[in-house]
């Protein structure tokens, strides 16, 4: 039986519970054409003991970094060993599915179908709730990028019409969703290339824009799932620590950088100025809360500085006297 998905769940200092309930719900697909690559990122827990009695099933492999990767790389160390994979040919889709979150049973199903019946769309994502156990501010977030996801109809999106609305929407918030609900065709991975692993939260929003440049999108409205968020979560550390403070702003001068003249190009330069005020709004509440500044991704904002010193003051004041 060829496979036709292969699914790839990156691990660092997993909650044993929760990941045992990942792994039980792929498991528990009505699509069993797949294969399953455990990737842990150097944990001190022993996470090949957590996963032994599934190594069982021939369809699951487990592998491990001898050194710590960060969450861009583990998820493109995944990418690359899936390419290696000894399965000819390969399963046409890739599947991320991360160490905390749960799919239903037909999650796969609905989404082979829609890149099936959808030719010209390179990835798909799937409606899901977010399991919140986080302070209110967090939750109120997810709730608003569920309610905003609520608005779109089910099916074939045109990528770049989709795109420059995103993009004046300041790529805000994440419309395609997180990758355990995006499924991907194996030609378009192929396309695009890995993730940017120097950005610490932004960088499935960034990849879905490089993807959205080349391929369309298919949404597939409902509940298929269930996101955990909760403190011990990548997302709710660094709104802590204020990790990818910078990301935004990269991301737009990738977009800009990458297009030639015309309306998108110009819609991403208005974005990305509004985006820059609320950069500079956050950098600057973080200073008078006498929080630690992030230095990560900082020497891209300091060159950005130094090619628009105007832009930069101008956003500094507006965000001085809105305070």
């Amino acid at each position: 039986m060829q496979p036709l998905v292969s699914i790839l769940i990156p691990t660092y200092e997993p909650n044993p519970a929760f990941l045992k309930e990942a792994i039980d719900s792929a498991i528990a697909q009505t699509e069993t054409r797949w294969t399953m690559l455990i990737h842990d990122d150097c944990s001190t827990a022993d996470v090949e003991s957590m996963v032994k009695d599934y190594q069982k099933d021939p369809r699951i492999t487990f592998t491990r970094s001898p050194v710590r990767l960060g969450i861009g790389g583990n998820w493109n160390a995944c990418l690359k060993m899936c390419h290696g994979e000894p399965v000819e040919p390969r399963p046409p889709f890739i599947q991320f599915l991360f160490q905390d979150d749960i799919w239903k049973p037909t999650y796969l199903a609905h989404m082979i179908t829609a890149l099936e019946e959808n030719p010209s769309a390179g990835f798909a994502s799937g409606g899901h709730i977010y399991a919140c156990d986080i302070s209110h501010e967090i939750e109120k977030l997810y709730q608003d990028v569920h309610r905003t996801r609520e608005y779109f109809k089910t099916g074939l999106h045109d990528g770049s019409t989709l795109l420059k609305d995103w993009i004046t929407q300041e790529l805000h918030p994440n419309i395609i969703g997180e990758p355990s609900f995006v499924m991907l065709r194996r030609s378009l991975v192929d396309s695009v290339g890995p993730f940017a692993e120097d950005m610490p939260q932004f960088l499935d929003v960034e990849y879905w824009t490089r993807c959205l440049l080349k391929a369309d999108w298919v949404w597939v409205k409902g509940n298929l799932g269930s996101f955990r968020v909760h403190e011990a979560g990548a997302s709710a550390q660094n709104q802590v620590s204020g990790a990818g403070i910078y990301d935004r702003l990269r991301c737009f001068e990738q977009i800009i950088h990458s297009l030639p003249s015309s309306d998108l190009k110009i819609a991403a330069i208005k974005a990305r100025n509004k985006a820059l005020d609320g950069m500079a709004k956050k950098f600057l509440h973080r200073l008078r809360g006498k929080k630690k500044i992030p230095t990560q991704g900082s020497s891209g904002m300091w060159k950005f500085a130094m090619r628009h010193p105007v832009l930069m003051m101008r956003s500094l004041l507006r965000a001085i006297f809105s305070l």
